[in-house]
């Protein structure tokens, strides 16, 4: 699955850098253990029978359920009297118990069955004197009455609709049951550890559409005024997995027509002509990968089908049911003329994602939640690599270090990081740990291990814990075995692959390594340390095994084998002695930042400031993101740091100016209380934007590369954003055609032309794009538009749109937190507007944004944008409602992150505007700085 809660900048949302404050991933504190299954009984198979009632039908309800579920069990222990599943449907009508001929078992008379709210169990108590005969097999029954949720932040069972062409509107039910949801639509051993198959029947009403689920339709029957779907039986999986949609009218868009190997997108029918592209990648992609773990997807189970289904709502970008892989629509549909490169990117690596649970996942699985990286580290990882197996011009394996290496460098650096292997308990905490450390810390892991034993002996180590655990969860071990089996048969490297994996998913955090270059000895001494991102965290005695790989300046190799696996806290190295840069980790494929010696660090700077493309463009990219880290972390001083970053000026490459953005952003964000410093401080930044601008210009060329068009994309917001005329003047000129003549605009420059031209005019211009957002049929313009209805700095258009967040027939749930945060992102006098909004809204929001944490968010977010004055008043109103505002602590905490991101701002100004400023004239060239060496020894 694909959540949006951290990986806001995967799914082409919010970046990071956008926001003045900082994200940490809180640590769990939980030891509560009791929201776990006792390991009493083993689940075989289901039998899910769900009746839906979108309206009102005699004693039903509009928007329940009637439920049945028939679990066979087998009893793993003796003289059990009780078993124990987890429910959280609405009502529990009837529980029976019957042994393997049908004969029913006596329950207890005064108390058959407790609901234990609390810890979400249903407990169902045999008569007294009565056990289960250990390695029988029984059969529990539950009738039910379940919950069609209103949004799909609830998971479960939930609702959506949408309007036909006719405006009427269409309703369906869905499934989310990831991770700890599928108790709401049916009792069960909701974990991940407890596998077995499925039947689902679907009683349908008779006018709606064929339903979809997990496997082909096997049957249906027309009973009264409904027809009654019984699917094929799923292969052996998780509970979660399970998945069924119930519409009016859904079907299929695209279709392989491939009855073998079949592969469909569905969605509801007004979407027919923006499924091309997914089917385009999808076969290809399932056969990449099928070839890749030599484990044939349409050979896991019979009759085995392989549907993509995009949902107007839906709670994360996509979850891996198998069989019937649900998306947001944004992540599925593609329209030529509406979408812009950047979704369309994301509609092929969340389709790898996808698909690669399959196997990472479905196949085999975490057996509790601690270890969830199991799961999405390898999605995540395949997310790129085997799309950029399918498109090789995409760039994706490149890519992978901008959207996931250093991602996870950015989360992980926090004194409050976790593990990648991490305890778990509650509901909440599970969802918790479905964030970025377990995305993209793990599937850096699987990059520096692919590159540490070789692609040939990492498929194989892959292929050979597939196989031993197929249908099974697995533990971490089972995966460290599987290498190391592996790398013993293939003797790739020496080194002990168990420690190396076992250290890496058990420890928090990274190391830098501290490089000092002895140019006249050519002795290279390493240090490492753990790195935080803050100067004052307590510093620990962990070693990690780090794979080096470096370069010289002399003898430049930009290939990635691992020189030797570091695993003491100092190492030395030898080069020829030479007056020359020495660059570590080679193309950056390791999790782990570098620090030189200041000398080193010079000539490094005088390299890349004569002639940047002499450096490998991901090691430029690592030394871009690692200048900004180290600068923050009070490694490196500012003076050395612009030095450095003085080749900007020159280098026009995506991949040097994706972190770019990232860190002029972070510095901005914390002068924005400091009008004179920031005009100063953006009039440095538009000294570097200078190149990149002339070089990529203000329009799209056809045919260009992605990695061009995605540049524009992120640069040109950026400049945009910091007022950069000329910028500017082409944004406003475009969204003025737009409204005056209705001139469409590139899908490929929407983000910021629509911003720019709602922040230079009014009213109009805000209704303009409200109507274009409120007609169009693509979800994805629909996002470009909505963020930029959140530019207009118009009174009555900030109004509007805050009212139109809150409204369920303009703005879904599940765009809600997105969408107050680019009320905040379009203009920080939209800050006060949003405090005093959520001050008379307070209860409406809560409702409306659904989740407490993303309540929280908004909160946190709005503080992060205000001024002083608006702090005041935040506190003060804070103070007058301490007893009734339950968040009270998470606003008191918000206010003084955004005060101590403005002292900062305060204290670091004239330290970072002075060297910004002085950075041209502090680089030397190469030839100077062999000069001044070579004159250096003749006086010795």
């Amino acid at each position: 699955m694909l959540f949006p809660t951290l990986l806001c900048l995967a799914l082409g949302l919010v970046a990071k850098a956008d926001f003045p404050l900082e994200y940490a991933e809180p640590a769990a504190r939980s030891t509560d253990t009791n929201y776990r299954l006792p390991e009493d009984f083993s689940p075989k198979h289901y039998d899910v029978e769900v009746t839906p009632y979108f309206e009102a039908e005699g004693e039903h309800e509009a928007f329940t359920f009637d439920g049945k579920v028939t679990i066979e069990v087998v009893a793993d222990k003796p003289n059990l009297d009780s078993i124990t599943v987890q429910a959280n449907v609405r009502r529990i009508v009837s529980v029976t118990i019957t042994d393997k001929d049908g004969a029913p078992l006596r329950l207890n008379r005064f108390n058959p069955f407790d609901e234990i709210k609390q810890y979400q169990f249903l407990k169902v108590y045999l008569a007294e004197g009565l056990t289960f005969v250990e390695k029988d097999t029984y059969y529990l029954t539950v009738e039910y009455i379940g919950n069609i949720n209103e949004t799909p932040l609830s998971r479960g069972v939930f609702r959506g609709n949408y309007k036909d062409t006719t405006g009427k509107v269409r309703w369906y039910a869905a499934t989310h049951l990831q991770p700890t949801h599928s108790r709401q639509a049916f009792p069960s051993f909701d974990e991940p550890g407890f596998k077995s198959s499925f039947t689902i029947v679907i009683n349908r009403p008779e006018h709606f559409a064929d339903s979809f689920s997990n496997m082909r339709l096997k049957n249906k029957i027309t009973i009264g005024n409904r027809v009654k779907e019984t699917f094929e039986d799923t292969p052996v999986m998780s509970a979660y997995l399970v998945t069924f949609h119930i519409s009016e009218t859904f079907t299929v868009i695209a279709d392989n027509e491939d009855p073998d190997k079949s592969y469909r997108i569905l969605a509801r029918p007004e979407a027919k002509g923006q499924g091309e592209y997914a089917l385009e990648v999808g076969p290809p992609l399932t056969e990449w990968l099928s070839n890749y773990f030599n484990i044939d997807y349409y050979s896991m189970i019979k009759n085995i089908k392989n549907d993509q289904i995009a949902s107007p709502y839906w709670a994360s970008g996509a979850t891996e049911n198998w069989g019937l892989v649900t998306y947001r629509e944004v992540r599925l549909l593609f329209d030529k003329d509406q979408t812009n490169a950047l979704d369309k990117m994301y509609i092929g690596t969340i389709t790898a994602h996808e698909l690669a649970h399959k196997w990472f996942g479905n196949l085999i699985t975490c057996r509790w939640w601690d270890n969830v990286w199991i799961n999405e580290g390898f999605a995540s990882y395949f997310e790129y690599f085997a799309m950029d197996g399918v498109d090789e011009k995409l760039e994706l394996a490149d890519q992978f270090n901008l959207m996931y290496l250093q991602s996870a460098l950015s989360t992980d650096s926090s004194a409050s990081t976790r593990a990648l292997q991490h305890a778990v308990n509650s509901p909440t905490e599970v969802t918790g740990h479905f964030s970025g450390i377990s995305y993209t810390k793990g599937a850096t892991l699987l990059l520096m291990l692919k590159n540490l034993v070789g692609d040939s002996t990492f498929r194989k180590a892959l292929n050979l814990f597939l196989v031993a655990k197929s249908y099974q969860h697995a533990f971490p071990s089972d995966l460290f075995n599987a290498f190391k089996q592996a790398l013993d048969e293939d003797k790739t490297i020496d080194v002990d692959i168990y420690s190396f994996m076992e250290y890496w998913v058990d420890q928090p955090g990274y190391p830098v390594l501290n490089v000092n270059v002895n140019m006249d000895t050519g002795a290279i001494f390493v240090n490492q340390e753990r790195f935080f991102i803050s100067s004052s965290a307590s510093q620990t005695d962990q070693v990690w095994p780090v794979p080096i790989t470096y370069t010289t300046e002399r003898d430049p190799k930009w290939n990635f084998d691992v020189e030797v696996v570091m695993t003491e806290r100092t190492h030395q190295l030898q080069k020829t002695p030479e007056e020359e840069w020495v660059l570590f980790n080679v193309g950056q494929q390791n999790m782990y930042r570098v620090n030189y010696n200041i000398r080193n660090w010079q000539l490094l700077a005088a390299a890349l400031n004569e002639d940047h493309t002499k450096i490998h463009h991901l090691n430029r990219a690592q030394i871009v993101d690692d200048v900004f880290a180290l600068t923050r972390s009070v490694r490196m001083s500012y003076t050395l740091g612009f030095q450095v970053l003085e080749f900007l000026k020159k280098d026009t490459s995506y991949y040097s100016w994706y972190p770019a953005t990232t860190g002029f952003n972070w510095l901005r964000n914390r002068f924005l209380h400091l009008p004179a410093v920031l005009a100063e401080f953006d009039e440095i930044i538009f000294e570097y934007l200078e190149a990149v601008i002339e070089d990529l210009g203000y329009d799209v060329v056809e045919g260009e590369p992605l990695t061009r068009t995605l540049n524009r994309f992120f640069t040109m917001s950026f400049a945009c954003n910091i007022g950069h005329e000329g910028c500017v003047s082409h944004a406003v000129q475009n969204f003025n055609n737009l409204v005056q003549n209705g001139v469409s605009v590139n899908p490929n420059i929407r983000r910021h032309v629509y911003c720019e031209g709602l922040r230079a005019g009014g009213l109009a211009e805000w209704q303009h794009l409200r109507d274009l957002y409120d007609s169009s049929n693509n979800q994805a313009d629909q996002v470009v538009m909505l963020r930029a209805l959140g530019c207009t700095t118009n009174d009555q258009a900030r109004q509007n749109y805050l009212e139109m967040i809150l409204d369920d027939d303009v703005v879904k749930h599940q765009d809600r937190l997105n969408a107050f945060s680019f009320l905040l992102m379009g203009h920080r006098s939209n800050a006060k507007v949003a405090l005093d909004f959520l001050k008379a809204n307070v209860d409406r929001i809560r409702e409306g944004v659904v989740l407490p944490a993303w309540f929280n968010s908004v909160i946190s977010n709005i503080a992060s944008y205000l001024d002083e004055e608006g702090l005041q008043d935040m506190e003060k109103w804070l103070a007058a409602n301490k007893e009734t505002f339950p968040e009270y602590s998470v606003g008191v905490s918000s206010v003084n992150s955004a005060r101590a991101n403005m002292k900062w701002g305060t204290d670091n100004a004239q330290s970072v505007l002075g060297a910004a400023k002085g950075s041209a004239t502090i680089v030397l060239p190469t030839t100077m700085i062999l000069l001044w060496s070579l004159l250096a020894l003749l006086l010795k």
